[in-house]
């Protein structure tokens, strides 16, 4: 699955969330571009106990991925995982990237 990512159109300089203003050289133009959803877990941490909103997926893991785009994003994975595991985008939906393993 794909995602948007916003690129400053002064710097160049990327980010996954829309920005007001760029953390790099302060310019308010931002081009979107559509960017592939793969990459590898550079971190997790596996989620026994939680809110009860979101009891129901426990266990799962909350995953840093830096995707082969350059960004790094945060999001949750079902699937047991470790560092440098492959990992796609399945969704984005109310904010939150979720992944399986490739």
């Amino acid at each position: 699955m794909n995602f948007e990512k916003f690129v400053c159109a002064a710097c160049g300089k990327s980010s996954v969330r829309a920005r007001i203003v760029c953390p790099a050289c302060k310019s308010t133009e931002f081009n979107q571009q559509q960017t592939k959803g793969i990459g590898k877990v550079y971190s997790f941490t596996k989620i026994h106990i939680s809110s009860e909103e979101f009891k129901h997926l426990t266990p799962y893991y909350i995953v840093v991925v830096d995707l082969d785009s350059g960004d790094r994003v945060t999001g949750r994975i079902k699937e047991e995982i470790l560092i440098n595991d492959a990992v796609e985008l399945l969704s984005y939906e109310e904010d939150v990237y979720t992944f399986s393993r490739v």
